[in-house]
């Protein structure tokens, strides 16, 4: 998915009464973002080629990455640019839609509660402050997603688009692998740090997406998608990489390894990062 880029500024200004501590933590960025319906292509090949309606961010799904730091608050604008109810093609989800930023320590106004949702045309501001919980260096978190959270209709919603990543980095997770700081960790960086939202998807015999509002014991798809690509082919160079692996749902538990057997290092469980790298051929 692409890097989301901030904008110079946003227009009307927030307002800061609305925000949780908002001049203790000035955002230092601000982001626009934008719910959209659109065609996505999952396969080239047929019956998938003409592509099926989809809804994501800025035109596509998963929506673009942020790459935030811890001490840098951002203010980000969401804005509902979704079809209204009769008119979107997409018939299983809700274009009323709020955002929740998974594993965030952030302030309820900002947290996208599921009663905190907006319609078409409308925009919700989410400050993030970018700080740990109680400020303790061990609640520092790396890999984040964002998804909407909408009441009653949370899976629909994410299974139809709006999700996405929310990457956090510090001094030692610095995003840069040539960084000269003695503290940084170093690791793969730019195109060689990978994020990979795996849904299982149900298509028809037109290679639509389809969904069952009737199941409520967990919706299985018959393909497999990985950043909503059916099984995809990524060539890598003979180099360390940073995979990012999400489980975006809605039902399906995976166990990954790698074709030819080796070990991977594992460097992170749930956000937060391990007290030492963990060697595993397999992870569930």
């Amino acid at each position: 998915p692409p890097v989301k880029q901030p904008v110079e500024r946003l227009v009307p200004p927030p307002d800061p009464r609305a925000h949780q501590l908002y001049k203790k933590y000035l955002p230092k960025k601000f982001y626009e973002i934008r719910e959209q319906e659109f065609t996505w292509c999952y396969h080239p090949d047929a019956p998938y080629d003409k592509g099926s309606v989809s809804w994501g961010f800025d035109g596509s799904t998963p929506g673009p990455t942020y790459h935030a730091r811890y001490g840098e608050p951002v203010l980000v604008r969401r804005y509902n640019e979704l079809p209204t109810v009769g008119v979107s093609k997409v018939s299983f989800a809700l274009p009323s839609t709020t955002t929740h930023l998974h594993n965030g320590h952030t302030a309820s106004e900002s947290d996208g509660q599921p009663q905190d949702w907006i319609d078409s045309g409308e925009f919700w501001d989410h400050h993030y402050g970018n700080f740990p919980a109680r400020h303790d260096p061990r609640e520092q978190l790396t890999t984040l997603w964002y998804h909407d959270h909408r009441m009653d209709f949370t899976a629909a919603n994410v299974y139809a688009g709006l999700d996405g990543f929310y990457l956090l980095f510090d001094e030692e997770d610095s995003n840069d692998e040539n960084d000269p700081n003695p503290r940084a960790w170093r690791l793969p960086s730019g195109k060689y740090d990978v994020p990979l939202i795996l849904h299982d998807i149900l298509f028809d015999e037109q290679g639509q997406v389809r969904w069952n509002p009737f199941n409520t014991d967990g919706i299985l798809g018959d393909r497999y998608t990985v950043n909503r690509k059916i099984q995809p082919f990524f060539e890598v160079e003979a180099r360390k990489y940073r995979f990012r692996l999400l489980n975006g749902g809605p039902s399906r538990f995976y166990r990954l390894a790698l074709s030819n057997g080796k070990p991977f290092c594992v460097l992170t469980g749930d956000g937060n990062v391990l007290p030492e790298p963990i060697d595993a051929d397999r992870i569930y």
